[in-house]
Order: structure tokens, then C-alpha cells, then sequence
């Protein structure tokens, strides 16, 4: 019975997304796909080259476009879910944020989120290679952000967190010693950190910090049609390479100087994952072994 429980789910949701899409293309204006300014300059080029990406391989006529504001992560989720000028973000699932908005569950990092390397003072350098244990990384005070989905995974592996409201607020707090570590993604750290090293400001080399997260597309729980346009248009992606093209060229040399096989890495549980998450499906995911 659960077999085919799960076999009919499948089926109709394959079917609901057939049938958004179909009611979609019998209309004349093209689709509007727009989205929140990034407030990261690096998710300015890899989520929105995803974000084409995904739509250029849908076969739905769309129209792209940006809305002029930098909005904080608890904005932009707001404005999605609320508001009139945001079609899609892309953001890491929690299960608030599963309640709140219909997801697109195609990691689209392939769970780089969750490889964790820290930013620190670099008198601190030796204090953290002599951590080995999550109960020494206690000892530390953490920085994230205060709306950010690692700040409660952070928490709830008993971490001393420090929130700040942007990542440059958040560096300039390093800077001031408000805390003693900024874990950013592999992906964000190196663009960072060279910004900041005038203050002293280096990457941690010893240490990395995981757990598994998904940033994904998400759009209105009352527009199906887009949800099943970026969910096809991905699919596509990965199936004809385009997908793992664009990932590598924007990744492979992050992932290079994380050189996260040769750090000692401390596994934190996501208590806010969904359930829904296709931890399965190991495809979707980056593992270092793969390198």
C-alpha cells in the first residue's frame, strides 16, 4: 500500500505540473520571472545564470527581470509570500519556509551551503588549529546572521552565536572581535575574506564545518506554473549537462582551495530540514569524494 501511495503522489504531481504548464503556454503575455537583487555579488552571477538557466530550458516564453531592491534573506521571503514585486528567490529550505512558500526541491549548490570553512582574526590562527572536537569550537563565540537558516543549526548544536543583520556587517564585527569565527560557505569565504584582509581578517585552514542544507528556488504557494517551469527547466539542465557545466565553472576552484579532505570536519545535525529533502538522490549532492 505505501508503494503505491507513494506512486500516486508521484503521479499527481507530475500530472499538477503538466497541467500548470499547459494552462501557462495557452496564454499570450510571456511569464514574469522576477527576482530580488542579490545582496552577494557571487549570487549575482552563479543563482541568476541558474535562474536563466532553469527557464531557458523550460519551453515556457518568459520574461526575466530584477527588482531594485538588495532585500535581506526575511525580506525577500516576505515580499515572495506577501507582496507583488518578487516571483522567485532562492534561499536555504527550512521547514518555515516549506510552510510559507512552494519549493523547488533541486538543491541548486548540490548542498554546498552546508560545507562550512570559518573567517577569523589571524592572531587567532593557532587557537583554531588546536580545535578537533565541536566541544572545543564551544569555547568560541560564532558569527551569523540573524535571519540566516545556519543560525539555528548553529544554535542547536550548542554554539554561542552572535547574529548581525548582513554579511559586511558581520565582518566588520569579526574585525572589532565581537566574536571569534565566521563560518561562510566554500563558495563565499575566498571573495570575503580578500575584501576584509586589510583588518586582518584570513581564512581558518584546518577546520570545516557540515551539515546538510539545500538552497533552492522558491516561489508563491499560488504559482504553481512558475514552480513547475523552474522544476522542468532544471530537470532538463541536468539531464542534457548544461546544470553540472554551470555548477563547475563556477565552483570547482572554490571547492579546490577548500581542500575540505584535508581538514578535520565536524558533522552538525539540521534539525529544520524537511523531512521532503532528497537526501536520497546522491546525484543532487557534492560530496568531497567526488572530486
Amino acid at each position: 500500500m505505501m508503494q503505491c501511495s507513494l506512486g500516486c503522489n508521484f503521479l499527481s504531481l507530475v500530472a499538477g505540473c503538466v497541467l500548470a504548464l499547459s494552462a501557462w503556454a495557452a496564454r499570450a503575455e510571456p511569464m514574469r520571472v522576477a527576482y530580488p537583487q542579490p545582496q552577494i555579488e557571487l549570487d549575482r552571477g552563479y543563482f541568476v545564470k541558474m535562474l536563466e538557466l532553469a527557464m531557458s530550458k523550460s519551453r515556457v516564453e518568459y520574461k526575466l527581470q530584477s527588482w531594485d531592491v538588495k532585500a535581506i534573506k526575511g525580506r525577500a521571503v516576505h515580499e515572495l509570500a506577501y507582496g507583488s514585486n518578487v516571483d522567485v528567490i532562492w534561499a536555504m529550505t527550512t521547514r518555515e519556509r516549506e510552510q510559507q512558500l512552494l519549493p523547488v526541491r533541486i538543491p541548486l549548490d548540490m548542498g554546498l551551503a552546508g560545507w562550512r570553512i570559518g573567517a577569523i582574526n589571524a592572531q587567532d590562527r593557532a587557537k583554531f588549529e588546536a580545535v578537533r572536537t565541536l566541544d572545543q569550537l564551544r569555547q568560541f563565540k560564532i558569527g551569523q546572521g540573524y535571519d540566516w537558516a545556519d543560525t539555528t543549526v548553529l544554535k542547536a548544536s550548542g554554539l554561542d552565536v552572535v547574529t548581525g543583520a548582513t554579511a559586511e556587517n558581520l565582518h566588520a564585527m569579526l574585525a572589532v572581535k565581537r566574536f571569534d569565527y565566521f563560518p561562510r560557505s566554500i563558495r563565499q569565504i575566498w571573495g570575503e575574506v580578500e575584501q576584509h584582509a586589510a583588518q586582518g581578517e584570513v581564512v581558518e585552514m584546518t577546520l570545516a564545518l557540515h551539515y546538510p542544507a539545500a538552497v533552492y528556488f522558491f516561489v508563491n504557494k499560488n504559482n504553481p506554473a512558475l514552480a513547475a517551469a523552474l522544476e522542468a527547466g532544471l530537470r532538463q539542465a541536468r539531464k542534457d549537462g548544461s546544470f553540472d557545466k554551470l555548477f563547475r565553472s563556477y565552483n570547482t576552484d572554490f571547492i579546490r582551495r577548500a581542500d575540505l579532505s584535508h581538514r578535520v570536519v565536524l558533522e552538525l545535525p539540521n534539525p529544520d530540514l524537511p523531512a521532503e529533502t532528497p537526501l536520497q538522490q546522491k546525484d543532487l549532492w557534492y560530496s568531497p569524494s567526488l572530486r
